[in-house]
């Protein structure tokens, strides 16, 4: 910095700098730092170069802002601590990749707790090889299976001591900046209750598929996101928080989550992360830090193909509506989505036990009635809102 500089357009060139690249940690001090240098008649006109600046970038830009690295005081010390929960399954093959990817984390403020839901593979021998680990904090092998990961969740959940929680799933891995950058992000912004990165789509051996379900660009920003407004947009006709391992939450909400989602065995994740958001706001770090395996073995592979998830998924449309603020519009929509989506489902071989589900969730749990569907159709025929999917092929007709 050129010392020659009057005192006042350095002090200028300091603050602008803080309105770019810090542009979160204390909002109301900055802006007090901005007042106190406008008071000086002499800095009149570059007060008024601050001001719009700060209105800008604060205001307009908030949403958006570098994630940068947390000092390493802060990442080092007990208010970042993470604890890592690995629920396992019967998934012996991915075991220790997975953990592996855990341990070589660049972020090492950490505990790792591994959980076993009474498998039938090796995966017992796999965990206890790491009971000696100084990282590993809890190795609990269940005797009986409990046939729920939720359950398992809050068992880690219940055994964990750091302030923030990682469910990092048994057959998925993770860069090894992943942990680094999600804590980074809640240095930058501590109102958030998660943050979530991207994630890559791998096969079972690994490698990558060209299926995306991050609908944009990998651009290594961070984006803010108001709770409730991440419920609307992003979580109303799909799970965009499609995996838990690109998930770390804060644990002091938790305990204030209803436990409806636990009932849910397909849809259960999606549940909970629509009640977690009701509790303030997130943060999306534009990055695929994440590889989430697809295999045959999955749960979720096998729940569409018997129509059990579209059950579940009816169910959570049902919690939505009575939980959420929606507009009437929106609600409309949202109901004669979800009769559209029960008769699609019924076109299928469905068993007699499942279609009885559909129609109890359709008129008692969300109310739906037939006009519904009719003005769904009609909309979605005539596009006049983009964010409803087209029917094509409409057998309704």
């Amino acid at each position: 910095m050129d010392v020659s500089m009057p005192i006042d357009k350095r002090e200028y060139k300091r603050l602008k700098t803080q309105i770019h690249d810090a542009p979160i940690l204390s909002e109301p001090a900055l802006w007090a730092e901005i007042e106190a240098y406008g008071s000086t008649p002499e800095n009149k006109k570059y007060y008024q170069k601050l001001k719009r600046k700060f209105w800008w970038h604060r205001k307009v830009q908030k949403k958006l802002y570098p994630l940068g690295t947390a000092p390493a005081a802060w990442l080092n010390s007990p208010d970042s601590f993470v604890s890592v929960i690995v629920p396992n399954y019967c998934h012996a093959p991915y075991l220790k990749e997975r953990i592996d990817s855990i341990l070589n984390q660049t972020f090492q403020n950490f505990e790792l707790i591994l959980l076993d839901d009474c498998s039938t593979d090796n995966s017992h021998e796999i965990l206890l090889s790491y009971k000696d680990h100084p990282k590993v904090s809890h190795v609990v092998l269940n005797e009986h299976n409990s046939g729920n990961t939720f359950l398992q969740w809050e068992k880690g959940v219940t055994l964990a001591k750091g302030p923030y929680i990682w469910i990092a799933e048994s057959d998925d891995y993770a860069d090894e900046t992943f942990l680094e950058s999600m804590m980074s992000g809640f240095y930058l912004r501590p109102d958030c209750v998660l943050g979530r990165s991207g994630s890559y789509q791998v096969n079972q051996n690994g490698r990558v598929m060209v299926r995306d379900w991050d609908i944009w660009k990998e651009d290594e920003t961070a984006r803010y996101y108001e709770g409730n407004n991440y419920i609307l947009h992003n979580l109303l006709h799909f799970n965009y928080i499609y995996n838990a391992s690109m998930v770390v939450f804060r644990k002091d909400v938790f305990p204030q989550i209803d436990n409806a989602y636990q009932r849910l065995r397909y849809t259960g994740d999606w549940l909970f992360w629509i009640a977690f958001l009701q509790h303030g706001p997130m943060f999306e770090y534009r990055r695929k830090l994440n590889y989430f395996r697809q295999h045959q073995n999955k749960v979720s592979a096998r729940s569409f193909s018997t129509n059990k998830g579209i059950v579940d998924q009816m169910k959570v449309m049902a919690f939505v509506i009575s939980h959420i603020h929606l507009s009437p519009f929106r609600r409309l929509m949202l109901l004669g989505e979800n009769y559209d989506l029960c008769h699609r489902a019924l076109m299928t071989p469905t068993e007699q036990a499942v279609a009885e589900a559909f129609f109890n969730v359709l008129t008692n749990e969300l109310h739906a009635k037939k006009w519904h569907y009719r003005v769904f159709k009609l909309i979605c025929k005539f596009r006049f809102m983009p964010w409803v999917p087209t029917i094509e092929n409409d057998k309704y007709k």
